[in-house]
């Protein structure tokens, strides 16, 4: 588990999580909006949960690298 934490630690950087950022900001609020217009509801939807799991896995993952004093 110790391994685990600090292999995250090394790959979680200001990059990763800019882009994590980044990509689910845009995948739950533009992406939607343009799937819909083309008449894909149900993709929408998908869009737009895969954008939120982004930015649930992004400030996770922030918040363990912030507290973990290894």
């Amino acid at each position: 588990m110790m391994n685990l934490i600090l292999f995250i630690k090394q790959v979680f950087n200001v990059y990763l999580f800019a882009t994590f950022f980044i990509a689910g900001f845009y995948e739950s609020v533009f992406e939607p909006k343009d799937l819909r217009k083309k008449g894909l509801e149900e993709d929408s939807k998908i869009c737009r949960n895969i954008g939120i799991a982004y930015l649930l896995i992004d400030g996770i993952m922030y918040i363990i690298i912030k507290l973990l004093p290894i």
